[in-house]
């Protein structure tokens, strides 16, 4: 009995490695197809299959090079999947590891000795180095993205480089991923983008000063808060600033409910609101007759943490809103009539 079932277990395992086989010789003619929809879709089933993930690595590699934009989109987020594999200890330099077609033969992708000397985290890394210099900066945004789920000490320096990108997308990927790999050498490039031009890059880097805690730019987000052009920017740089000195939010929030900017007071009011202070509620009441959806709106979500009678009261009015936006938000959060 004990003998058949090592048969058994021997029969799956072989059945298990000629299916992976099978796969990926599949995938290897899928992947190179003269048609970009049959190319996508290989991609995708590489990143979803169950290959093992130098196998996968290696095909992604190939897709990564393609001269279709969707599947090198594919092939260099796909790489995140495999983000747990990433190890910095595994960096080799030796250039038998650099990522080329020749890593795709037949020989690489299924010999499982072979697959143990190649390094995973190096071709991944390879992969996306190459993509940082693609000429689509979505390209590029992706692979910055990826980054992120790197060891700091592996891709620290390609995405401290990636902040000099004249790209705002990718400026911004940049941004988030040195705030996720607490990347300090990121702050001394913050004055400068806290004064870009570009409304996204000013508000990522409010983001990356808040989420890093950098006191040095409290001063500047004051000013950011008050007197930026966007609307989203001035509330992103007071998010930061609370961020920065949570022990003050509550005055420093407290300052802002006096701003001529309505919208601005109240996402003051809103910031307090979330932590049941209810201060901001002298500008919260009378915002729900103003003429304008936008500042009714932004009432409203400020209401749903009040939770005194007068407040339900006054939620439940805003059912009938001439507003469409109005009303649809009111009718989604009108938990109080439950």
């Amino acid at each position: 009995m004990m003998k058949m079932n090592r048969i058994l277990v021997l029969s799956a395992l072989c059945l298990t490695g000629t299916l992976y086989a099978s796969l990926a010789n599949d995938l290897r003619k899928d992947i190179v197809s003269e048609t970009p929809l049959v190319r996508r879709r290989a991609v995708y089933s590489v990143i979803h299959s169950t290959l093992s993930p130098v196998t996968a690595i290696n095909l992604l590699a190939v897709a990564a090079t393609d001269n279709d934009l969707l599947v090198r989109r594919l092939a260099v987020s796909g790489i995140a999947q495999f983000s747990a594999f990433f190890d910095e200890t595994d960096i080799v330099i030796a250039p038998e590891l650099r990522v080329s077609t020749a890593a795709f033969s037949d020989e690489l992708a299924e010999d499982a000795t072979a697959q143990q000397k190649i390094n995973l985290t190096s071709i991944a890394l390879d992969i996306l180095k190459n993509a940082l210099s693609d000429s689509a900066a979505v390209i590029r945004a992706d692979a910055v993205r990826v980054l992120g789920a790197f060891p700091p000490a592996i891709a620290g320096g390609e995405v401290l480089a990636m902040l000099d990108d004249s790209s705002f997308i990718v400026v911004k990927e940049a941004l988030r991923a040195a705030a996720n790999l607490q990347l300090t050498g990121a702050a001394e490039k913050v004055d400068k983008l806290l004064k870009h031009k570009g409304e996204i890059i000013r508000i990522s880097a409010a983001e990356f000063a808040g989420d890093m805690r950098l006191e040095e730019y409290f001063k500047h987000l004051q000013r950011m808060a008050s007197k930026d052009q966007s609307a989203d920017a001035r509330k992103t740089a007071l998010r930061a600033m609370i961020k920065i000195r949570p022990l003050e939010s509550a005055a420093i929030l407290k300052e802002y409910l006096g701003e001529k900017d309505t919208l601005m007071a109240l996402e003051a009011a809103f910031l307090l609101a979330r932590d049941s202070d209810d201060s901001g509620k002298k500008i919260v009441l009378p915002s729900l007759n103003s003429k304008d959806a936008a500042i009714r709106l932004a009432a409203a979500k400020v209401l749903l943490y009040y939770d005194d009678e007068e407040s339900r009261e006054l939620f439940r009015s805003l059912l009938n809103d001439t507003d469409a936006e109005v009303r649809s938000f009111a009718e989604r959060h009108n938990r109080r009539e439950e």
